[in-house]
């Protein structure tokens, strides 16, 4: 039989929409010492994430002493008053539990981990650990002394340095984002276990902090258990106070050089201040972000200076959230012959999004990528949690995922154009380099 000389050729399909993301819908109540409960129950995997959000994060730190709510979450799990370190460690390993604690700027989060036939016990061993650590003395003083090390230690990196010169630079020296939220040397050398104790005792308190609970657990049995471990926990969280932030940065416009000897790399920062996580511009923002530098490969910082140039393994950029405005930040590494080259390139692209509207195709292209990578967001229980803990943190409304892809779809290229004069005119950001290969 002769074949067909014209074989059917099948149209191509047509994208259709992104699908919408699959958020979880939680239960929410308080408990009656104050304490609210955010819980998204996802069977399936035995297993249940409970995280503890607390307004106690290094903006609450004595000004004398930064790294103070630092040290505070790293003794939670080195005791409690009623169990030695080694005997709280051996008794989350029998649980097959784990539980770690962590400080931004403004939160402290305590997460842990347990299995969902340990719930009751995870959960009152979780409160234990969260309200009645015990700071016991030759414990508090090795994480000190550990604590103390790696900040001598990540100073020996070129990038830990730019990092933490760029967020000075942005904010000054008198706004607590200015400094890392682990703090300084100084202050952690010179709390005491007597102000841990009384930054524990102020701050650790459950009415003005939340409870996100997300995986497979039987509802009834998480109620009784949150209200009995809590049960003898009262006070309220003192809401942190912001200073100002700065309308811009102190050397705006201008290049600061740290010198490095024998520099073969320089870390190259680009900083200014960006807004805060509850802005009503804080996706539009996100888009225009992405646009620049939000994919360190198809962004067009990382088009130019990676893809084009071949100068970099990655630029990328970024907003921070906080509760206060936080910085943008834009970064990179390149040899130091190329320095003031890619400096250049960095700045023209940003000077770019700010003359000229965005191409609809590259619109477009953000606007999926952003979309797009939301279903991995509620994948696991950890990241439910994390989530849903950016909703009660910031204040976000209740539907924020769903809506995301809709307030993501009405963002335009003359709202890309308005956010890039607002944050990316060259003229109101400084530039850190750590190396060599500018002047200053």
């Amino acid at each position: 039989m002769p074949l067909d000389p014209m074989p059917a050729v099948m149209p191509q399909p047509v994208l259709g929409p992104p699908p919408a993301p699959r958020a979880p819908h939680p239960e929410r109540w308080t408990l009656p010492n104050g304490l609210r409960v955010i819980a998204a129950h996802r069977p399936g995997l035995p297993q249940l994430v409970i995280r503890l959000t607390l307004p106690a994060g290094s903006v609450a730190d004595p000004p004398a002493l930064p790294g103070t709510a630092s040290l505070v979450s790293s003794l939670l799990t080195e005791g409690t008053q009623r169990l030695s370190a080694d005997e709280l460690n051996a008794r989350l390993d029998m649980l097959g539990a784990a539980v770690h604690a962590s400080v931004g700027h403004d939160f402290t989060d305590v997460e842990g981990i347990f299995l969902s036939d340990t719930l009751a016990e995870g959960i009152a061993l979780f409160a234990e650990i969260v309200t009645r650590p015990a700071f016991p003395a030759d414990e508090t003083e090795r994480v000190r002394a550990e604590a103390l090390d790696a900040l001598v230690a990540r100073l020996d990196e070129p990038a830990n340095v730019a990092d933490d010169r760029t967020t000075l630079e942005a904010f000054g020296p008198e706004h607590p984002y200015a400094l890392p939220s682990f703090g300084t040397p100084e202050g952690i050398a010179a709390v005491t276990r007597e102000e841990m104790a009384a930054f524990h005792a102020l701050h650790y308190q459950p009415r003005g902090a939340f409870v996100v609970v997300a995986g497979d657990y039987e509802p009834a049995e998480l109620r009784a258990s949150l209200e009995t471990a809590f049960a003898d926990w009262q006070g309220d969280v003192p809401l942190p106070v912001y200073p100002p932030v700065p309308p811009a940065p102190r050397a705006a416009g201008r290049t600061v050089l740290v010198p490095w000897e024998d520099a073969a790399q320089s870390e190259i920062r680009v900083a200014g201040i960006g807004l805060d996580r509850h802005s009503p511009d804080w996706i539009a923002a996100g888009v225009t972000n992405y646009i620049l530098g939000g994919s360190t490969i198809t962004g067009r910082l990382g088009a130019n200076l990676r893809e084009d140039k071949g100068w970099t393994y990655g630029a990328r950029s970024a907003f921070s959230a906080g509760l206060a405005p936080g910085g943008w930040a834009a970064e990179t590494a390149v040899d130091v012959e190329v320095t003031a080259g890619a400096v250049r390139e960095i700045l023209a692209e940003m000077r770019r999004m700010t003359e000229e509207p965005v191409p609809e195709a590259e619109l477009r292209r953000a606007k999926d990528a952003l979309v797009l990578s939301l279903p991995r967001a509620f994948e696991t229980p950890g990241r439910i949690a994390s989530r849903l803990a950016t909703l009660e943190a910031y204040d976000l409304p209740r539907d924020y995922w769903e809506t995301f892809p809709a307030q993501v779809e009405k963002v335009t290229a003359d709202d890309v154009l308005r956010l890039a004069r607002e944050h990316f005119d060259p003229a109101r950001v400084v530039t850190v380099v750590v190396g060599a290969g500018i002047e200053g």
